[in-house]
């Protein structure tokens, strides 16, 4: 760790000869609204805030849910292709991406403006928001973000329409990727169009891009990892009435790429699969905003709706050829593909007192009525044939005699969700002395959630099957129902020893619903499995303190936390392929966190922030299955130790509007482990990793010419990793960071 501690040392020395921003040679303020009392100095909120400006993305030609995660340390992203993804924060988690579970719930909300977007294993990678600013809050937010804001919350804040001024910008990119990569570009325009003064506005932007595959397939002599995206969102801002602003916003995008898989036992950035292995995405977002002044108080109500369909295919070539046919060769093309089908209709109506007097309040209501149909099969072809030879079963049909959805499929399953969500919240601030402010919060929610289950074809009909006998005629059908309530408090307290200077202390509780298994055949699995498991929940306490320094050219924020987390829902992987959810031990998360950013001259400017987490099992964790259990002390998976960020910036002023801009930013991340011990099996390392992204840029007027590179050192190269269990498969599922890319950027302002 000290190597690491000493290489931020030296970013920090070159940063103040190589540094950049604007006119001014203090530090600008920057609001936020994670409070949901209106605009606040983020200096001011006594909690742990990342703010992240959209330059600091768009400079390098960045913008998706990895490079915001480069700059915040005590945020995680495993990533396995375009919108396959996990979020953590402060090491709280206990499994990886299963694209299949769909009753793996997310400890990390994600929001655009108002609108929850959270989707475990599968946030949503949208480009095309024209951002403001991104809201990064560390610790549980349950309050006022519900469930889904266990571990933190992601907060995307869109740029809004402006009534009286016709501008807008176009940008275009061009790059190449190194290793097996290609050429990559993408357009991006924006225009703000006045409708009628102080009334009416229309904001658009479009966004179109290709990026080109960088895992070699050996079977096809390709890539097959390519991105191409499509992308658009539409903005209208109304003043209805002096007191009624209306803001409504339509989102479309279109996501098609493949998955960034290699193989540990082959050539780097290589693979080999019988089948082109992609995804898809497509989502539509609609949200309709009101701000009404009721004169005492702001009223808030925002209503979205999501639909989503995606789709996603894996290679089981290994696996069909291991499990079926006894590892014997030749491997036979099997596609492992997993059709989602989201809607979601969330209401919030809140009520939020307007700036003057010691109190400062904001209580509301929360409505969310979502259906998830996941649907999955494995088509393979030749399959039956091969089948009927290698079982003496003449004339096998996968659709006739195991029901599944199609001819040669040795597995068809259906997941059905029906969930239902209800909440009341509050949360007020008074302020004592005008130093002292004292916050206390409530949410009291209710959760129901109904589940139907179908499994069928030969490895789905699993009734009164043995491993020695795996076929059976009759189908895996379950349904089940869980229902969850409770109270979910809240408390702070901030002391203001000056304007620039202000400690604080924090205990909130996080919770997350509970949910339904999916059967688990004993006969075939040896090992029963509960039909539903109980919400967990846990208690985040916190210190920290805010300051700023030297008249404004020094922030300087520290947080320390402590997390205790219980009934824990812990993933049980069984070795027949089958899983189930249970409660079971507890969870210790302990860290500390510091961000500084130091404004040196008008021009210069550079930034650390680092977080240190040690999170483990604080008692053995006995599961019902006696190789999953978690010994005492164990660390938690998927959660780095240590992980910092530096960025540097100087501008040189030219005559008349021109100048050039430099920036650096590194990022790096520690090692991390797929489970928690060695003995539970599926436990291989996540190499440490290390992003340093550099860009020189010329502006002159309303014209703006980057050079930029990413990951110029290609010392991110691992993602995540899927452990190998299958002795013909050449080693783990590793899945690959993009290598070093280096491009061109135009930008063009009217």
């Amino acid at each position: 760790m000290n190597k690491h501690l000493m290489a931020l040392a030296i970013a920090g020395v070159f940063a103040a000869a190589n540094a950049q921003d604007s006119a001014s040679d203090k530090i600008e303020k920057v609001e936020v609204t994670a409070t949901r009392t209106g605009a606040v100095d983020v200096q001011q909120v006594p909690a742990a805030i990342t703010v992240i400006k959209p330059e600091a993305l768009a400079r390098y030609g960045q913008g998706n849910l990895r490079d915001i995660a480069n700059l915040v340390p005590a945020l995680s992203l495993q990533e396995q292709g375009a919108g396959v993804n996990n979020i953590t924060i402060r090491g709280l988690v206990v499994r990886g991406i299963v694209p299949s579970e769909v009753q793996d719930a997310s400890l990390v909300a994600v929001y655009i403006d108002e609108m929850p977007v959270t989707l475990k294993s599968g946030n949503p990678d949208l480009k095309v928001l024209d951002l403001e600013r991104v809201e990064v809050l560390q610790g549980p937010q349950g309050t006022l973000f519900g469930a889904g804001a266990m571990a933190g919350t992601v907060r995307q804040i869109t740029a809004k329409p402006e009534f009286n001024d016709f501008f807008g910008s176009v940008e275009a990119l061009g790059s190449r990727t190194a290793k097996f990569g290609g050429d990559n570009h993408n357009l991006r325009a924006t225009v703000n169009v006045p409708l009628k003064n102080d009334v009416l506005a229309l904001r658009l932007t479009g966004y179109t891009g290709n990026d080109s595959g960088y895992v070699f397939n050996q079977h096809n002599g390709k890539t097959d990892n390519d991105v191409s995206t499509n992308q658009a969102r539409a903005a209208v801002r109304l003043r209805a009435t002096p007191d009624l602003l209306i803001d409504a916003s339509v989102i479309a995008s279109n996501i098609q790429g493949g998955i960034n898989d290699a193989y540990a036992g082959l050539a780097p950035y290589t693979t080999t699969s019988l089948i082109p292995q992609t995804s898809k995405d497509k989502l539509q977002l609609y949200n309709l905003t009101l701000n009404y002044d009721a004169g005492a108080a702001q009223l808030v109500s925002s209503s979205s709706y999501l639909h989503r369909d995606t789709r996603y295919i894996n290679s089981g070539q290994y696996k069909a050829t291991a499990f079926i046919f006894g590892g014997q060769l030749p491997l036979i093309a099997s596609s492992y593909v997993i059709d989602n089908a989201i809607t979601n209709f969330a209401q919030e109506f809140r009520l939020q007192s307007k700036a003057g007097g010691p109190l400062k309040w904001t209580a509301g209501a929360f409505y969310t009525q979502g259906k998830r149909d996941l649907r999955q099969d494995q088509p393979t072809p030749g399959f039956d044939a091969r089948f009927a030879i290698a079982r003496n079963f003449p004339g096998y049909n996968s659709q006739l005699n195991d029901n599944a959805f199609t001819p040669d499929d040795y597995f068809s399953g259906t997941q059905n969700i029906d969930s239902k969500e209800a909440a009341l919240f509050a949360e007020a601030t008074y302020t004592v002395w005008d130093k002292l402010d004292l916050t206390a919060g409530l949410r009291l929610f209710r959760g129901t959630q109904d589940f139907d289950l179908k499994f069928s074809g030969l490895f789905g009909n699993l009734v009164n099957s043995t491993p020695a006998a795996p076929q059976s005629s009759k189908p895996e059908v379950s349904t089940s129902s869980e229902t969850s309530k409770g109270a979910n408090p809240r408390f702070a307290a901030a002391y203001r020893i000056d304007d620039d200077h202000t400690v604080y202390a924090s205990v909130g509780k996080g919770f997350r619903y509970g949910g339904n298994n999916q059967p688990v055949p004993f006969d075939f699995c040896g090992q029963n499995a509960p039909s539903t498991f109980a919400p967990d929940s846990l208690w985040n306490f916190e210190a920290g303190s805010k300051n700023t320094l030297f008249d404004r050219r020094v922030t300087f924020n520290a947080s320390a936390y402590v997390v205790k987390w219980k009934d824990v829902q812990v993933f049980n992987r069984l070795p027949c392929t089958y899983y189930f959810t249970e409660n079971a031990g507890k969870i210790r998360s302990e860290g500390v966190e510091l961000e500084s950013f130091v404004k040196l001259s008008r021009q210069a400017s550079f930034g650390v922030s680092a977080s240190f987490n040690h999170a483990t099992a604080t008692d053995p964790v006995i599961t019902g299955v006696a190789a999953q259990s978690i010994p005492e002390g164990a660390r938690v998976p998927y959660s780095p130790k240590f992980a910092a960020t530096a960025v540097a910036n100087y501008s040189i002023p030219l005559d008349g509007a021109r100048e050039i801009a430099l920036s650096a930013s590194y990022a790096y991340r520690g090692e991390s482990y797929t489970n928690f011990a060695a003995s539970q099996g599926n436990y291989s390392r996540i190499p440490s990793s290390n992003t340093l992204n550099a860009t020189v840029a010329y502006r002159s007027g309303p014209y703006e010419f980057g050079l930029f590179g990413t990951n110029l050192s290609n010392g991110a190269r691992i993602s995540d990793v899927t452990t190998n269990t299958i002795a013909i498969q050449p080693g783990d599922n590793l899945y690959m960071v993009r290598p070093r890319t280096v491009g061109l950027r135009v930008k063009a302002r009217f």
